[in-house]
């Protein structure tokens, strides 16, 4: 367990960024942005507005070169921050050069705030667009979760449980959401699941849990599209303040000023 605050009377506050996509190379550009200059853009966004930071959450796709020098470099990047961050992997990234807080891929890691626990999940399937929790991250999760049922508590994969109207993507969801579900669905601790892939700001409420996903740092995609898009929306992030009584508020920033000249006649990515 990764301890980054102690118990507080005051919020803490966690972002949630998501989609960097980056290159080996970071002058290249990639579908007509660079996203090594976007994703510091989104960072001096955030270190400008939020002085106070808890822990910067990645919830997957760090790279679109998944190779040992884009995550060293990622790695030295967040490194100066001073600031806690952690991360889960996408269906771009490589296990092989993935830097997991965990020993093994297939365990849970936990990261304690005070009152709040957030839990990191690997969603991601090699050789697979799709996402899949395995049923031993699941066996360690409820195990967890009934060890510390007074604990508010956040879950964070990459893939989204739930469908976003979006053929084309949600081809590529979590496959096993309802397993997942069956876990949340007994302990009403766990407050909210984040997740990135999608690209877009999304909430979705299911029982007593939020299901939200964030903008990418990177390049959007347009919401309720049958087939692929981009949208024209700048790059962005999540906020999350988490309260001492397990109430949580959270909302997007949006880098209003960030220009993209994204290549639309992309298909896919």
């Amino acid at each position: 367990m990764f301890q980054v605050a102690p118990f507080s009377s005051q919020a803490h506050v966690i972002i949630q960024i998501t989609d960097t996509h980056l290159l080996e190379d970071p002058q290249h550009e990639f579908v007509g942005i660079n996203p090594e200059q976007s994703f510091h853009q989104v960072i001096a966004h955030i270190r400008a507005h939020y002085p106070k930071i808890d822990a910067i959450i990645h919830t997957g796709d760090l790279a679109q070169t998944p190779t040992a020098v884009t995550y060293a470099r990622y790695l030295d990047y967040m490194q100066t921050l001073g600031i806690p961050f952690f991360h889960v992997p996408g269906n771009h990234d490589d296990p092989a050069h993935f830097p997991f807080h965990a020993s093994s891929p297939q365990d849970i890691s936990i990261v304690a705030m005070g009152q709040w626990h957030l839990v990191l999940l690997n969603s991601a399937v090699v050789g697979k667009v799709d996402g899949w929790i395995s049923e031993h991250q699941l066996m360690q999760l409820q195990q967890h979760l009934q060890q510390h049922p007074n604990v508010s508590t956040i879950l964070a994969c990459h893939h989204h449980p739930f469908e976003m109207q979006s053929k084309w993507i949600d081809q590529h969801k979590l496959k096993n959401t309802a397993t997942l579900l069956d876990v949340i669905h007994a302990h009403p601790q766990v407050k909210a699941v984040l997740c990135g892939h999608v690209h877009q700001e999304s909430s979705h409420r299911w029982e007593h849990v939020e299901f939200l996903s964030s903008p990418s740092t990177s390049v959007q995609f347009k919401p309720r599209s049958d087939d692929f898009a981009f949208d024209a929306l700048p790059s962005g992030y999540r906020v999350l303040k988490l309260q001492a009584n397990g109430e949580f508020e959270s909302h997007i920033h949006r880098i209003e000023k960030m220009l993209q000249n994204i290549n639309t006649e992309i298909s896919g990515y």
